[in-house]
């Protein structure tokens, strides 16, 4: 599984590079990566807290 993720992390960090090199505007390339972190860092903190909820409800706490 490692394997698999540390090729995850060279695609992505190969896309990044690809990208960097072929968009004339790179303030949009990086505004749009910063509303797409963010989006996702926010939905898995929702989804955290959702999970934290229903776990404590149905340990009866």
């Amino acid at each position: 599984m490692n394997s698999l993720k540390g090729l995850g992390v060279c695609a992505v960090l190969a896309g990044i590079a690809y990208a960097l090199t072929r968009v004339e505007d790179i303030d949009q390339l990086i505004l749009g990566a910063s509303i797409g972190i963010i989006t996702v860092s926010l939905a898995t903190y929702i989804a955290s807290i959702r999970r934290r909820r229903r776990d404590h409800r149905i340990a009866g706490e």
